[in-house]
């Protein structure tokens, strides 16, 4: 396979429209988890400087991350109006939904969120309580009503099931749902089965679990992230969030994205192909495989 051409890493960014906001983000962002979870503050805030001053512009990250939001704030107060920040709430009460995102913006050291999501749909039963006059939805559309968060949006990576169904409880702005070369090869895929609802309705799809963690790697599989990356990218996809844990790993995949050129479907075909001795692995965060929180040592079965 001699498909890849590296990209100087300081040539431009490509962008895409993230759905119906119309806002053109990098076609890869930064996620909220890697070093900016786990890591030292020194190293999560050299390593968000250096995404922006590679022209990455969404930002992403969670309550539940660690010091990331924390992270961000410490960088993100001299450039705000220059980027998209996306955060999260996992409560699913209005009220708890509420506190959360004041503590979000004091931590994140802003006024407002560009994007609000609600974090980590699992099940049917998440979406009643989410949906119901007390659930955290009504926190989302009140605050989306008093401009203190501009779009909405939702995640999940267990059933794409519940995602279908959630897209059709309101008029949401993005979805962030797992995108990655095993997908196709499960029962139910992300790939196959949301992003067409998603993309009938007009909203920005946002692609996580683009290397499973690194689980996506296999000395009989896929062994490159340029597979990895140029696979999530031409699916139909706005933009996709990759953690790094430091700036070598950064600056490799930024190269990556700026070579980027759509893999023909034989290439695509190809790719997948080598993942499907290994899906408990790739997918270790579907449902079928116990969820992401039961997550165990996995191997290379």
């Amino acid at each position: 396979m001699n498909w890849y051409k590296k990209a100087n890493i300081n040539s431009k960014m490509p962008k895409r429209e993230l759905g119906k906001t119309s806002y053109k983000v990098s076609i890869l962002s930064m996620g909220g988890q890697g070093a900016l979870e786990d890591g030292t503050k020194d190293d999560s805030i050299s390593i968000i400087k250096r995404a922006y001053d590679l022209g990455i512009n969404y930002f992403d990250t969670s309550p539940i991350y660690g010091d990331s939001e924390k992270h961000y704030g410490k960088v993100l107060k001299g450039i705000r109006k220059n980027v998209f920040l996306a955060t999260k709430t996992d409560d699913r009460t209005r009220d708890g939904s509420l506190r959360l995102l004041e503590r979000s913006l004091k931590r994140l050291n802003t006024d407002y969120i560009d994007l609000w999501q609600i974090h980590h749909l699992d099940d049917s039963d998440d979406i009643s309580s989410i949906c119901s006059k007390k659930g955290s939805l009504q926190a989302l559309i009140e605050m989306k009503e008093q401009k203190v968060v501009k779009y909405l949006g939702f995640t999940g990576h267990e059933i794409p099931d519940v995602l279908i169904k959630m897209s059709k409880q309101h008029l949401f702005d993005t979805v962030l749902c797992p995108v990655n070369a095993a997908d196709k090869n499960m029962n139910k895929s992300f790939i196959s089965d949301v992003l067409p609802v998603a993309k009938d309705q007009n909203m920005g799809i946002i692609g996580m679990k683009v290397f499973s963690q690194g689980y996506m790697f296999h000395p009989k599989g896929i062994k490159t992230a340029w597979e990895l990356i140029s696979y999530a990218l031409s699916q139909d996809v706005s933009t996709i969030i990759v953690g790094h844990n430091t700036i070598e790993e950064l600056e490799e995949n930024v190269a990556i994205a700026k070579s980027f050129y759509q893999l023909l479907n034989k290439q695509q075909e190809e790719i997948e192909e080598k993942t499907k001795d290994y899906l408990k692995r790739a997918c270790f965060f579907r449902k079928e495989y116990g969820g992401y929180n039961s997550k165990k040592k996995i191997g290379y079965k």
